[in-house]
């Protein structure tokens, strides 16, 4: 009889033990991320084109990728073309921009607006008649130091002999600014020198462990239990 009692006490044991291994601590993660991509501030910078003779008023400006330069065109005829630092008074061979010659009298009223989509220099000319000869270029995002100038860049058009222009516009847009507002169509697009560029963002949360209340003072109680059960049982058979 105390040897089946002994039997049936020891056939607990396994139940008890696989009690003990429950209730452990679970953990969950969870992350987030998120992307941003700078887009500018929306501004539309403005550039006189002629306004105080053969010039471009500023000649050097500084812009943020996203945002517009409007270039307002004075009589009596100009026009603005992308070039190139090495080729002042040449149109850039890919890309770039051109608005063809506008001719106005009186008020401004013409605008040719270009999109900034990357942080490069963009150098820029007229190209009627000697008007790049004599100075009238310009530079968006000039080189924050060595030897590429507007200065420079002024110096080497003057030693051109004649200037050259595409033969249509495309790159901007073309419009008549009326009351601070632009009724514009848009010419061909380019997609060289105007090639967009974006950095992205990201941050990710980390995980973090959470545990089931109480569950390691379950685990102690019942393996406490256990060890108990089994001092007890043994005890009895060596009696």
């Amino acid at each position: 009889m105390r040897l089946l009692s002994s039997v049936a006490a020891l056939s607990f044991l396994p139940l008890i033990h696989a009690q003990s291994g429950n209730g452990m601590t679970t953990a969950t993660s969870s992350s987030s991320s998120s992307a941003s991509a700078p887009s500018g501030t929306g501004t539309v910078h403005r550039v006189d084109v002629g306004e105080d003779g053969l010039s471009f008023t500023p000649a050097s400006l500084n812009v943020p990728v996203g945002d517009k330069i409007e270039f307002h065109f004075y009589p009596p005829a100009h026009l603005v073309a992308q070039s190139t630092f090495a080729n002042p008074c040449s149109p850039i061979k890919q890309g770039g921009f051109y608005s063809g010659v506008v001719s106005t009298s009186g008020k401004s009223e013409t605008t040719f607006t270009v999109t900034v989509n990357n942080t490069d220099p963009i150098w820029y000319y007229c190209g009627v008649g000697q008007h790049c000869q004599a100075g009238m270029v310009g530079v968006i995002n000039p080189p924050s130091g060595g030897k590429e100038t507007i200065e420079a860049f002024k110096s080497a058009a003057s030693q051109v002999q004649d200037s050259s222009t595409p033969a249509n516009a495309f790159g901007g847009v073309l419009g008549t600014s009326t009351n601070q507002t632009t009724s514009s169509r848009t010419t061909d697009s380019i997609s060289n020198t105007a090639t967009s560029a974006s950095a992205t963002k990201t941050s990710a949360g980390a995980s973090s462990p959470s545990t089931t209340p109480n569950a390691g003072v379950s685990v102690q109680t019942v393996g406490g239990m256990s060890s108990l059960v089994l001092l007890g049982v043994l005890s009895w058979i060596m009696v």
